[in-house]
C-alpha cells in the first residue's frame, strides 16, 4: 500500500495524521516515519495496521511476512576478516 493511501485513511477518519498521532500518544513525525520507513517502529506500524482493520502484511507486504514477523532490514554480510587459523602458515599454534 502506498504511504499516501495510508495517510489519506487517517485524514478521512481523524481529520489529520497529527490527530491520529495524538490519539495513540506518539508524535506526528514518528507516525509518518513508521508509515514510510521499513523497521522504523514496529509497534507503531502494528497500531497503524490495526486501526485500518488490516494485518501488517496487508499494509506493507514487502516489510512483513504472512505471520506478522518483520522482514530483516539488515543486509546479508560476508565476513572479510581472516580467521586466526588462516593467519598461521602451518595451521597450528606456536
Amino acid at each position: 500500500m502506498h504511504p499516501e493511501e495510508i495517510v489519506a485513511h487517517f485524514r478521512m477518519k481523524y481529520g489529520s495524521l497529527s490527530a491520529y498521532a495524538k490519539k495513540i500518544g506518539k508524535t506526528v513525525h514518528a507516525v509518518s516515519n513508521a508509515i514510510r520507513q521499513q523497521g522504523y517502529s514496529l509497534p507503531i506500524q502494528r497500531l497503524v495496521a490495526k486501526d485500518m482493520n488490516m494485518l501488517p502484511h496487508d499494509v506493507w507486504p514487502e516489510w512483513f511476512l504472512y505471520d506478522g514477523t518483520p522482514v530483516s532490514v539488515r543486509a546479508g554480510r560476508i565476513s572479510t576478516v581472516e580467521s586466526s587459523a588462516d593467519l598461521r602458515r602451518n595451521g597450528v599454534a606456536a
